[in-house]
């Protein structure tokens, strides 16, 4: 229960941080073509304070998710190359992760609606906020991992 936990927080992070820095992307990427004195390309300047957050999350969750596998012979290799938070050792674990799975599927069917009444706001929305759309796919995504960890610890702890 405590790796699914851990997981979920940190993909959580994850979410935010790559909004954050996607943002950040789309604030201060400038697109020239033809310029007499840039040339054609682009200019981008990323900065250091946004990229290490990503960075130290993504070994936290690497680290953390190695150290609380449940299949402690496999090796870094197949670890990573797989889904940590689907590991299923026993057959009880295997339906509490289809019934966390099931709640995350409805999450999704209820929020990404929603989320599409939102653009119908794109205009105000994004005079106001320019970056919604990335916070709001973020925001979608948090809500699903947020039902599959509530679900997955109430299914757990019955």
């Amino acid at each position: 229960m405590k790796r699914v936990i851990i997981q979920s927080c940190l993909n959580i992070c994850m979410y935010f941080l790559a909004a954050v820095f996607i943002s950040s992307i789309h604030d201060q990427l400038n697109v020239f073509q033809n310029d007499p004195v840039k040339g054609t390309g682009f200019n981008l300047t990323l900065d250091l304070s946004i990229i290490l957050p990503i960075l130290l999350v993504a070994i936290g969750l690497s680290v953390t998710g190695y150290w609380m596998r449940t299949d402690k012979k496999s090796s870094f290799s197949k670890w990573s190359s797989s889904t940590t938070e689907f590991s299923d050792q026993d057959e009880r674990e295997e339906v509490i992760t289809g019934k966390a799975t099931r709640a995350a599927y409805v999450t999704f069917l209820i929020t990404l609606p929603a989320l599409m009444i939102c653009f119908l706001f794109d205009v105000p929305l994004m005079s106001i906020f320019p970056n919604f759309s990335f916070y709001a796919i973020a925001l979608v995504l948090t809500a699903g991992t947020l039902s599959y960890m509530a679900a997955w610890v109430y299914h757990y702890q019955r």
